[in-house]
């Protein structure tokens, strides 16, 4: 072989063993199909649709693992981290991290670690000057008396939640219009964790729930079980219209409730769910190539995966009365639109977007590992990346399988990554600031068109208890132009106790559907015994 052809050999050697651009040559590894990339090419590998940019407003080493998120009214987000997935090594490893834009630029610059040690937590809400977060067995009131950015006090809110399976543990944590917190009980199937009995450390009460979902009251500890179980990711819409998840069924509406089912314990209820779309292991257009199987090969290409179905709740990013739903299929590294058309009392759903296109949110990197969807307070999709290598849990996989992966069960647990879709023309509202204004300030905010703004407001209006705050939700109630505020208001009044039956009696007459069905369920507790 002559020098020239030994150089070019080499040379050859040495182009194959080199990480395509944007990897992280130091987690190249011969077992992997293909290296991570660092959070600039990752944000380049992210398909979205015509007249929509994807925008990184946070990655490693801000965040990392993230499964789920939510902003208080200082407009900061706070992040749980599920490091201790798919195995704890014998310790919680789990975290609670606080992200702040202190520059002003938009983007997260600074991040603080409030909370270590918890227990595969996969769940968070903004609470009076705390947070609650579900890692099972317990839901956990955490918050920071000394003020040096870290919690020092840990409170039990309740307890007895299933653990079992990292897949398949109480999630969620999502406000609803009657002043309750919903959670998403985690089971797969309507016998998943049957024997579940939630102990409330506020009332010293025991409520068993079984494997369906549950509402509590934060303050006073009731529990209430709901319709479910939901796997990961229980939300509504603005009408109060409960939605759920499974990972071989991206969006179902509970159309029947529980709490009225199970009044006559003699009938055999139906499905209160309506699937959208309607079959099972829908298909989904990923941008990735397909990943190698253990199982399920048929289902290449479809829902396996699902988890955080939503519904976007503004105006800003879709036409004008245009409902739509997301959910994340991790798997496949995306995450899809359902478009929602109503449908008698419920709705039927299809699949968003062009056929020969990928999904809504669609990365062509491996790695990328979309897990929760929302909607912002500036009005665009918010969606949380874990980025792993491997998502699906060991539990799932054959013997072979487990043994292939064994290697890489944790590849990625140092890296994570948040992610904003907004439509390039208009720009995001900014994120409101909301704790500090006073009560005449803050019932203005109810005119948002966003739904988490106006959930924020009637939270901080019902953490008050504000008698001054009584004739402006009236006033709200009865005179408001949209239909949001007006129902905002009635629930607001109803979560202070001021809901009084000549107002409720209007709002029955209401010009909208959604505020008046909300009107009836608030008269149920006005009805004579």
């Amino acid at each position: 072989m002559t020098p020239l052809m030994k150089f070019l050999c080499a040379a050859v050697v040495i182009a194959l063993l080199m990480p395509p651009p944007g990897a992280m040559a130091a987690d190249v590894n011969p077992g992997v199909e293909s290296p991570p990339l660092d959070p600039a090419a990752g944000l380049e590998s992210i398909h979205v649709p015509d007249g929509y940019v994807v925008e990184l407003m946070a990655a490693e080493p801000l965040v990392m693992d993230p499964v789920a998120f939510d902003w208080d009214a200082q407009g900061r987000l706070w992040v749980v981290e599920m490091a201790d997935y798919p195995s704890g090594n014998g310790a919680s490893g789990g975290r609670v991290r606080l992200l702040e834009d202190r520059d002003g630029d938009g983007r997260y610059d600074h991040s603080t670690l409030f909370a270590k040690g918890l227990n595969f937590p996969n769940g968070i809400l903004t609470w009076r000057d705390g947070v609650i977060v579900t890692a099972a067995p317990d839901i956990l009131f955490l918050r920071d008396k000394d003020g040096d950015g870290v919690a020092d006090e840990r409170e039990v809110l309740l307890s007895g939640l299933s653990q079992g399976n990292q897949q398949l543990r109480a999630n969620g944590l999502r406000w609803g219009l009657d002043n309750w917190v919903y959670v998403a009980a985690g089971g797969h199937h309507g016998k998943h964790a049957m024997d579940t009995k939630v102990r409330s450390t506020r009332n010293k009460s025991e409520v068993a729930v079984g494997s369906r979902d549950f509402r509590f009251q934060p303050d006073s500890g009731v529990v209430e079980a709901q319709s479910g179980p939901t796997q990961f990711g229980r939300n509504r819409d603005d009408w109060g219209r409960w939605f759920g998840t499974q990972n071989s069924r991206p969006l179902w509406h509970y159309v029947l409730p529980d709490h009225y089912l199970r009044r006559n314990p003699h009938l055999a209820a139906p499905d209160g769910r309506v699937q959208l779309p309607g079959q099972i292991n829908p298909p989904v257009y990923p941008a990735s190539k397909p990943q190698k199987r253990f199982h399920s090969f048929k289902n290449s290409g479809h829902y396996t995966s699902a988890c955080s179905g939503m519904i976007y709740r503004d105006r800003i990013l879709f036409a004008e009365g245009q409902l739509n739903g997301f959910a994340c299929e991790p798997f496949h590294n995306l995450v899809q639109r359902i478009e929602l058309q109503p449908e008698g009392v419920t709705f039927s759903g299809r699949r968003g977007g062009k056929k020969e296109e990928p999904d809504f949110f669609a990365s062509s990197d491996r790695w990328c590992r979309p897990v929760m969807v929302r909607t912002g307070p500036d009005g665009c999709l918010w969606v949380a990346d874990m980025y792993r290598y491997m998502i699906e849990h060991p539990q799932w996989l054959p013997d072979h399988g487990k043994k292939e992966l064994l290697p890489f069960y944790r590849h990625g647990d140092d890296r994570g990554r948040i992610y904003r879709v907004r439509r390039v023309s208009r720009n995001p509202r900014t994120i409101p600031r909301l704790g500090k204004l006073d009560t005449e300030t803050l019932a203005a905010e109810l005119h948002s068109s966003n739904g988490w703004v106006r959930d924020k407001v009637q939270q901080i209006m019902f953490w008050r208890a504000d008698r001054s705050a009584v004739p402006l939700m009236k006033a709200l109630a009865e005179g408001a132009k949209a239909p949001q505020t007006r129902l905002h208001a009635l629930c607001t009044l109803e979560g202070l106790d001021s809901l009084k039956e000549d107002l409720l009696a209007k709002a029955l007459a209401d010009d909208h559907p959604g505020v008046r069905e909300n009107a009836l369920r608030m008269a149920e507790s006005h009805a004579s015994p």
